[in-house]
C-alpha cells in the first residue's frame, strides 16, 4: 500500500490531476431523490419525487431502484433506513416497508391530517418524533397513535429535527415573507414530549447539524453561517456563506470536518470547523442537491435527475479518509 501511495504521490506531482474525491455513482436514473439515510453497516435507502426510491448496500456507490408507497401518489420528503429490509418514507403520511421496499404499509393515519412530514427522529426508546406541517407530534406505540407535543403557531417553521442526545433535541427552520426571513429554533430537553422557543435573530435557517447537545452549525438563506457553544442560548456568526449556491444540507465527521450540499450541485468540505469552504464536487449541469449523509462510512450527497455522488477517498492520500 505504501508503495502505491509513493507511486500516486509522484504522478501527482508530475502534473498529472490527483483523483477526484467524489465520483457519480451508478443505477440511479432519474430519481430526483430528496433524502438519503444509512442503516448500520453500508445499507442505504433514498426516496424523492413521483414514489421513486433508492437501496445500496455498499455504502452508495451503487443503486438499485424501488418503487417508494405506489399506492399513494405523492413525491416522498423523508426517508429512514433502520436495517437493509427496513425502510421508512413520508410526505402525507409515515409509510414503512419490512422487505426492502417491495411493500408498504402506513403507520398510523397521518395522511389523514393537514400538512407535509418533513423529518423523523427514532428515539432510544422506541418512540418516534416527528415534523408534520407545522406541528411535532411523538408517538409512543410504534406510529400508531400520535400526540401533539408543539402545536403550530405563526410565523414557527421548522424541518430538521437533530437529537445529540437521547433527551436533547432541536427543530430548526424558518420561513420567507415578503418583509424578509424569519428563523427558527426550538429546543427539547425531554426527548421531544414538550419544546422552548429560542431567539434566533438571522433570519431562515436552511440546514443544521448538532456536534453535541451544544455545539451547532447551521447555515443561513441570506447572513450566512452561525455556531452556538451554549445549546442555541446565543448564536455567533461564523462566516459569509461560502461560493456554491444556497447551503440546503450539512453534516459533520467531528467539529471540525464538515460537508455542506448546495441548491446549485456542489458539495463543500470544511476542515476548520466551517471558517472556510473547499468545493469537492460541483455537477456540470447544475442539478440541485437536496440531502446528505456521512452515516454509510463515505460521504454521499443526492440531488434531482439522479444525481448521487460518492465521497471515494481510498488511496487519494495513501491512507484513506
Amino acid at each position: 500500500m505504501m508503495l502505491i501511495a509513493a507511486s500516486l504521490m509522484q504522478v501527482v506531482l508530475a502534473g498529472t490531476s490527483a483523483p477526484k474525491p467524489w465520483v457519480l455513482a451508478s443505477g440511479t436514473g432519474t430519481c430526483s431523490a430528496t433524502d438519503v439515510d444509512f442503516a448500520a453497516g453500508r445499507s442505504g435507502f433514498s426516496a424523492g419525487g413521483f414514489n421513486c426510491g433508492l437501496v445500496t448496500d455498499d455504502g452508495g456507490l451503487t443503486w438499485s431502484p424501488v418503487s417508494v408507497v405506489p399506492q399513494q401518489g405523492q413525491s416522498l420528503l423523508w426517508s429512514g433506513a433502520r436495517s437493509a429490509d427496513e425502510l421508512y418514507a413520508a410526505r402525507l403520511g409515515l409509510y414503512r416497508s419490512l422487505d426492502r421496499g417491495q411493500t408498504w404499509s402506513e403507520l398510523g393515519a397521518l395522511s389523514e391530517g393537514i400538512g407535509s412530514i418533513f423529518d423523523v427522529h427514532f428515539r432510544d426508546d422506541g418512540g418516534l418524533v416527528l415534523i408534520k406541517g407545522g406541528q411535532i407530534q411523538v408517538s409512543l406505540d410504534d406510529g400508531a397513535t400520535w400526540n401533539v407535543t408543539y402545536p403550530g403557531e405563526f410565523n414557527i417553521n421548522f424541518d430538521e429535527l437533530h437529537f445529540p442526545a437521547a433527551d436533547i433535541g432541536y427543530a430548526t427552520g424558518g420561513i420567507t415573507r415578503s418583509s424578509g426571513t424569519i428563523g427558527t429554533v426550538l429546543r427539547s430537553e425531554d426527548g421531544g414530549e414538550s419544546w422552548t422557543l429560542l431567539e434566533f435573530t438571522h433570519g431562515k435557517i436552511t440546514a443544521a447539524d448538532f456536534t453535541d447537545a451544544d455545539h451547532a452549525l447551521v447555515a443561513t438563506q441570506y447572513e450566512g453561517l452561525f455556531t452556538t457553544a451554549d445549546g442555541g442560548a446565543t448564536w455567533n456568526a461564523l462566516a459569509a456563506a461560502p461560493a456554491g449556491g444556497l447551503i440546503v444540507d450539512l453534516a459533520h465527521r467531528d467539529a471540525q470536518h464538515w460537508y455542506a450540499a448546495t441548491f446549485d450541485g456542489c458539495v463543500l468540505e470544511s476542515r476548520d470547523g466551517g471558517s472556510t469552504w473547499q468545493q469537492e464536487f460541483c455537477d456540470p449541469d447544475g442539478r440541485a442537491f437536496n440531502a446528505l449523509s456521512v452515516k454509510g462510512g463515505a460521504g454521499v450527497a443526492v440531488g434531482n435527475d439522479g444525481l448521487v455522488v460518492y465521497e471515494d477517498r481510498i488511496f487519494l492520500d495513501g491512507l484513506g479518509d
